[in-house]
This record gives structure tokens, C-alpha cells and sequence, in this order.
């Protein structure tokens, strides 16, 4: 049975993981971050991006799709499947590598200028809702039910709280 993700938070500090190999930007990310509260441990390689997912658990992921030399769509399956929340954030001309990054399963797929004007927003969002989810999660894995099963009902809910078409 899987286990809801749980975070590894030391003195109620969030933590997030970046993976990006541009200075300059990587160093607005993690100085933004730390004036919202959460701790950022930058990475520069694929290798260290994967061994920090397990031995940090990190509150939220970020992985440049814009980092030359990184197999970034591996690292985004690496948080994916370790159910760590991922922001994919490149270049805003390159539909084609949002489409693939949505598809390797990054959780938020977003511009550099967007992700420069609105990080600690979009965040605040992310993390609020992954917290309810492993919420949920944990409490529906302790009754027997499968996470699939959560999935489904946040589907449902999802399409339930969309207006219908109006009539013709």
C-alpha cells in the first residue's frame, strides 16, 4: 500500500529542491523562496537531483527544462514517481517542451517570467494543496483505500464544480 508523502521539516521549514545550472537565476529562486520561509537546496546534476528526492524529501521540486547538459524529463519522472510536487519552469516560446514536461508529469508547467513575477504565489498554491492532498491521502491509505481511489474522486470533484454548458 502507498504511503501519502510526507516531508521532511525541521522547526516547521519547508524545503524545496531545485535543479537548475544557470547561477544567476538559481540564485533569485532560492533568495525568493527563503523570503517566503522555504529553505532551497539547489543541484546541478541529474545524479544529485535523485539522491536528494530521497534522502531530503523535499516539500516541492523545480527543475529547469531550460538547463543545458540535464536530462531534465528525469528528473521530473524522479518527483513524479516520488510523489514530490514539480514545477517545470523554461523558456515561454517552447510549447513543445511544456507539452513534454506536462507529460513527464511535472505537477505546475510554467514561464521564467512567470515563475520570476509570482514564485512565492505560486508556491504557496502548490504546497497548500499538495499538504490537503497528503491529508486526504493519509487518511483514506490508513482505511484501506488506494491512493488510484483519490485520484478518481478528485476527478469527479474536480468536474463537478465546472458550469454546465448552457443551453442552446
Amino acid at each position: 500500500m502507498q504511503q501519502a508523502h510526507q516531508t521532511k521539516e525541521q522547526d516547521g521549514v519547508k524545503r524545496a529542491l531545485l535543479l537548475d545550472n544557470d547561477l544567476f537565476f538559481s540564485v533569485k529562486v532560492t533568495d525568493t523562496l527563503r523570503h517566503s520561509g522555504i529553505e532551497t537546496h539547489t543541484v546541478r546534476r541529474l545524479e544529485d537531483f535523485v539522491q536528494a528526492l530521497a534522502a531530503e524529501q523535499p516539500a516541492l521540486a523545480l527543475v529547469n527544462t531550460a538547463a543545458r547538459g540535464i536530462d531534465w524529463r528525469a528528473a521530473i519522472i524522479a518527483a513524479h514517481q516520488a510523489r514530490v510536487p514539480c514545477i517545470a519552469f523554461g523558456a515561454h516560446v517552447d510549447l513543445e517542451t511544456q507539452e513534454a514536461a506536462r507529460q513527464a508529469g511535472a505537477t505546475r508547467v510554467i514561464s521564467n517570467s512567470r515563475l520570476a513575477s509570482d514564485l512565492p504565489g505560486i508556491v504557496g498554491r502548490l504546497l497548500r494543496a499538495a499538504d490537503g492532498k497528503n491529508e486526504i491521502a493519509a487518511k483514506t491509505a490508513s482505511d484501506g483505500a488506494t491512493f488510484a481511489a483519490i485520484t478518481e474522486a478528485e476527478t469527479e470533484a474536480d468536474s463537478a464544480m465546472k458550469p454546465a454548458a448552457e443551453p442552446k
